[in-house]
């Protein structure tokens, strides 16, 4: 029987337990005893049953800006200002050495699938509009991260016309059927800065995401079978900009900024309302997955993993030196924090 203390696995929190040790490498987790027979059930799945791995979300899973720029050299007029490096991205990365979920899963079941690779050109979506020329996704880079940089939880569903017709032309179709599927989604952040924006401020109420993250799951539930949904808590965005502030490490380019890029970063009051969203969105995540709880015999459930970000608590290194507003290569490592399981851990589906 598994604990019901939640604690943190890459910080993913998709074990429930207290594991056995805490290494500072991947390679270093111990080796699990192989399985007797498979998993039962959606309720009995280990680390080592999922096959494949998928993620929607936005330019934080995507990877944007992650490795910064030098302003001693080229500075912001660099292609690396406006990257996204998925193959380190903590959630969705399978770069070699990268300390990312699909690598930690890959140590111990090596035929996981999924997971990008390498960097692009970020593509991105603009409050209610996703589509070309802005949004382009690169299969062979992206595989099934169907992450856009600059998305809101209501392009959750035009993320998934991209993923599930990847997914089904990525793997076989026998594989698609029957192999353990996870899903992470990490969505919320852009939520939070919208909420000033008045276009697009309707849109991303507590009430209103909670309707467009739940409309996903319904979707996945129907159309990609045996499948374990990781909802990612939301953070308090409001928290990088007392910790850049005067920074000389933040250096002001006029482009990418992290004042520019939140729109409710101007005063305490919209602060404050990006804090309470974040708590609000959190509240209902946390219902859509006692709604969705994994159930004998069953094959679909989704599990809330709360986010163990204290931005007050990062060195300003943590942000990529862009915008002082992605995280940095040292900030997704960070999130990527190695905790091993044992044997008797299985996800926390119930």
């Amino acid at each position: 029987m598994v604990s019901s203390k939640s604690v943190f696995a890459l910080s993913i929190a998709f074990i429930s337990n207290v594991f056995a040790a805490s290494v500072a490498s991947i390679s270093d987790c111990p080796a699990l005893s192989p399985r007797t027979s498979p998993a039962k059930d959606i309720t009995d799945l280990r680390i080592d049953d999922i096959n494949i791995v998928a993620g929607l979300g936005d330019s934080i899973m995507a990877g944007f800006a992650m490795m910064g720029v030098d302003y001693q050299g080229t500075g912001i007029i660099n292609v690396s200002a406006v990257s996204e490096y998925r193959g380190n991205s903590y959630a969705m990365g399978v770069d070699t050495g990268a300390v990312t979920l699909p690598n930690f899963v890959k140590h111990y079941n090596s035929k996981v699938q999924g997971g990008s690779v390498l960097s692009h050109l970020a593509s991105f979506c603009n409050g209610d509009s996703c589509g070309f020329p802005e949004t382009i996704y690169r299969p062979l880079r992206d595989n099934l991260n169907g992450a856009q940089s600059g998305a809101v939880a209501m392009n959750l569903n035009f993320e998934l016309d991209y993923l599930i017709p990847r997914m089904k032309s990525y793997i076989l179709s026998t594989s698609y059927k029957n192999d353990w599927k996870m899903i992470t989604i990490q969505i919320g952040s852009n939520d939070q800065c919208a909420s000033c924006n008045s276009t697009i401020m309707d849109k991303v109420t507590p009430e209103a995401y909670a309707n467009y993250v739940e409309a996903a799951i319904e979707r996945i539930k129907s159309e990609i079978p045996k499948t374990v949904v990781n909802l990612f808590g939301t953070f308090k965005v409001s928290g990088v900009f007392p910790l850049t502030a005067g920074q000389s490490y933040c250096v002001p380019n006029g482009f990418l900024q992290n004042t520019i890029e939140c729109s409710c970063s101007s005063s305490a009051e919209n602060l404050a309302k990006m804090d309470a969203l974040s708590d609000a969105y959190n509240v209902k995540l946390q219902s859509i997955a006692d709604k969705y709880k994994g159930t004998a015999n069953g094959t679909f459930a989704v599990m809330y993993s709360p986010a163990p970000i204290q931005i007050s608590s990062f060195p300003v290194d943590a942000l990529s030196n862009v915008d002082c507003f992605h995280p940095s290569l040292k900030g997704h490592q960070w999130i990527a924090k190695i905790n091993c399981p044992v044997d008797t851990d299985r996800l926390p589906t119930q």
